[in-house]
């Protein structure tokens, strides 16, 4: 159903970056819920009084920053998707991979991140956070580390997703998925061939200090799992590197 939100006349400066900003501030102000169609491209021209090259560029820049979904077909359009991760993964991978921040720094933040985020968790976990943990506690037993590399990879990065979004803080949330998504493409990319960087029932002894809801104890064994990672991700940065094609940034 299309709305008549009361766009106001642009101002002819970077015309679409004036519609990126009003249709924003028509989101924002609730006159478009996530899940809305905005109105066709025809539309937003005539309301904005601006050609449809204008609106097209704007609505691609809400899509690429993940506020607006592009949908094809008949039924398409451009739907409010809200706001997401997306961007900011990116731009934080782009800096781990780029050397503009070091794997040490990335550590170092994680021994202080990680086990407030565990400590959280133990707090706040709810029914489904807690049946999601136990769940990707059990795979991690039951992958074969050897013949399914990438899924018990990606199972153990699950499992510090799942803990930053058991934290029910959204920032945590992010900023976790977004430390996942690197040191899953780090482990892809330097392929290793021992086993895991941690001990294996490091995750199942932090999924039982949140089941008891003893939030200190998760804190404490989360600390210890990121300190026993720590050294090994470090020695690995130049073999990183050196195959992502980058050169570490000096000083660094």
């Amino acid at each position: 159903m299309n709305k008549s939100y009361n766009f106001k006349n642009l101002q002819r400066k970077r015309l679409y970056e004036e519609v990126v900003a009003s249709i924003k501030q028509a989101i924002f102000s609730g006159e478009y819920r996530v899940g809305d169609k905005l109105p066709s491209e025809n539309e937003l021209a005539g309301l904005f009084h601006v050609s449809r090259p204008v609106v097209r560029e704007a609505i691609r820049y809400l899509e690429i920053t993940g506020l607006l979904t592009v949908r094809q077909g008949a039924t398409g359009g451009a739907f409010v998707s809200g706001i997401n991760s997306r961007v900011l993964q990116e731009n934080v991978k782009d800096l781990l991979t780029l050397g503009h921040v070091s794997v040490g720094q990335l550590t170092e933040m994680r021994t202080h991140l990680d086990p407030e985020i565990a400590r959280l968790a133990a707090l706040r976990a709810e029914a489904e956070d807690l049946k999601e943990l136990e769940r990707s506690v059990f795979l991690s037993k039951s992958i074969n580390s050897e013949t399914g590399f990438l899924d018990h990879v990606e199972n153990n990065a699950r499992f510090h997703r799942l803990l930053g979004h058991a934290s029910h803080n959204l920032f945590y949330a992010i900023i976790e998925d977004v430390i996942m998504d690197f040191t899953v493409k780090f482990i892809q990319t330097v392929q290793l061939e021992y086993e895991v960087l941690h001990d294996p029932d490091d995750h199942e002894d932090i999924f039982q200090a949140v089941l008891d809801r003893d939030s200190d104890r998760a804190a404490a064994i989360t600390r210890k799992h990121i300190e026993k990672i720590g050294p090994q991700m470090r020695a690995l940065e130049e073999v990183f590197l050196e195959l992502s094609g980058q050169k570490a940034v000096a000083g660094l």
